[in-house]
């Protein structure tokens, strides 16, 4: 039973996970009442009054959403939601795969490598903004007719060929590099990471908003302008800006050529792409996917951000378009050991959407975490784990034993 004084709505079970055919029980605080909504991924249901526990039948594989609307026995208002999973292994995509696929990027990364790598600048950070052991540069490339940016951190007096490598990617809303997140991932995996910018716009090693202005007006709307040319879309140099890291990453003299890649959100997108698109990817952990599963209400389900056919921005043709850049169909291409998570009360990133790609894996070594009480980052339970931190362990230690395998073959040779 929920007590008072804790969160007023959840599920009776502790996972949330319910089979087809059970009645999903949400408990509520004794003595609240109000009304609620059910979203199950295709609809949303009429506002209902409650007095008591809400009891909604689980009908089909996917996720129950619970608006609520109450008051507690005091008369103070709140305001919550509460999730549950059904059988969410047997989500199905409503995203068909193109029949080519795989030679439509073959081909645009063989545009990509078929010029040689540039170095355009390569401009170390000021020590003051950096921990003792750490080297950082502000980095910019450009190969394929690609600009490519971010930040690289490695530790400091490495010897060659010692450390593996960590690409990190971010938020769909950033437009800057971020330092803290090379330094970190360098700092406490002993590894050389990169940060990289995917817009491949100007770095800022800290946080300004009137710094990051320009950059935030010049690339607005991206997610949906030119959706509907595969040629001109964002997506397409967004994509392949990882390889153009992970062949810089493959230059540098500590690098020993174990790579590991991962993000949330967008990032979580990326890191997938990136796995498919560098074959040389060993780890991926991918959490809260977006541009997952965009045709996902053919299916029954909500499509991940940004929605793409919920915008005036995005013409027809992007139907046809948008399968050569969804996570779906470049999920079930990895090689790699994947770590995925999802929040059950997430509406930006929908946990169904990020389930119909982790089900188009093939690699046996998977894993998907959940946060019950999580959105696109906040939670409800303050005991759980924020959606975007589930499965860091699984990181840290696929990069140790990166460092034990280089440690063993210098050993043999």
């Amino acid at each position: 039973m929920v007590k008072s004084g804790s969160f007023p709505v959840r599920a009776s079970r502790k996972d949330a996970v319910y089979r087809c055919g059970e009645d999903i029980c949400f408990q509520v605080v004794p003595g609240s009442r109000g009304r609620y909504t059910v979203d199950d991924g295709e609809k949303i249901s009429s506002p209902m009054d409650f007095y008591g526990d809400i009891v909604v039948h689980a009908e089909k594989p996917g996720f129950i959403l619970l608006t609520v609307d109450g008051r507690y026995r005091n008369g103070r208002k709140f305001e919550t939601s509460a999730g549950a999973a059904i059988e969410p292994e047997k989500i199905s995509p409503g995203t068909s795969c193109p029949a080519d696929f795989d030679e439509f990027w073959k081909s645009e990364v063989d545009k990509v490598k078929s010029e040689k790598l540039q170095v355009l600048s390569c401009t170390p950070v000021d020590e003051h903004y950096l921990p003792d052991g750490i080297t950082a540069f502000d980095v910019h490339l450009s190969q394929g007719g690609i600009i490519a940016s971010g930040f690289l951190a490695v530790p400091r007096n490495a010897k060659p060929g010692s450390l593996p490598a960590v690409i990190s990617f971010l938020g769909a809303s950033k437009v800057s590099g971020e330092l803290e997140v090379a330094v970190k991932d360098a700092k406490k995996l002993c590894a050389v990471a990169f940060n990289l910018n995917f817009h491949g716009l100007e770095n800022f090693p800290v946080r300004n908003p009137e710094l990051l202005a320009p950059g935030r007006e010049q690339v607005l709307n991206y997610q949906f302008l030119n959706a509907g040319d595969s040629q001109k879309y964002a997506m397409r140099q967004i994509f392949l800006r990882s390889v153009i890291v992970a062949d810089f990453i493959k230059t540098l003299p500590e690098f020993n050529g174990k790579l590991s890649v991962w993000g949330g959100s967008m990032g979580g997108c990326q890191s997938i792409v990136a796995s498919v698109l560098n074959p040389e990817v060993e780890f991926c952990w991918a959490t809260a996917s977006a541009m997952s599963d965009h045709h996902g209400k053919s299916a029954g389900h909500l499509p991940g951000w940004p929605d793409l056919f919920n915008s005036p921005l995005v013409p027809e043709a992007a139907r046809l378009v948008s399968p050569y850049f969804d996570v779906v169909n470049f999920a079930s291409r990895i090689k790699c050991p994947v770590v995925m998570a999802v929040g059950f009360i997430d509406t930006v990133t929908p946990p169904a959407s990020t389930y119909a790609a982790y089900n188009r894996l093939t690699v046996r070594n998977k894993r998907m975490l959940h946060t019950v009480t999580g959105g696109h980052g906040p939670l409800l339970d303050k005991s759980e784990v924020c959606v975007f931190d589930q499965g860091r362990e699984y990181l840290d230690d696929a990069v140790k034993k990166q460092h034990r395998m280089f440690l063993y073959s210098g050993i043999r040779s």
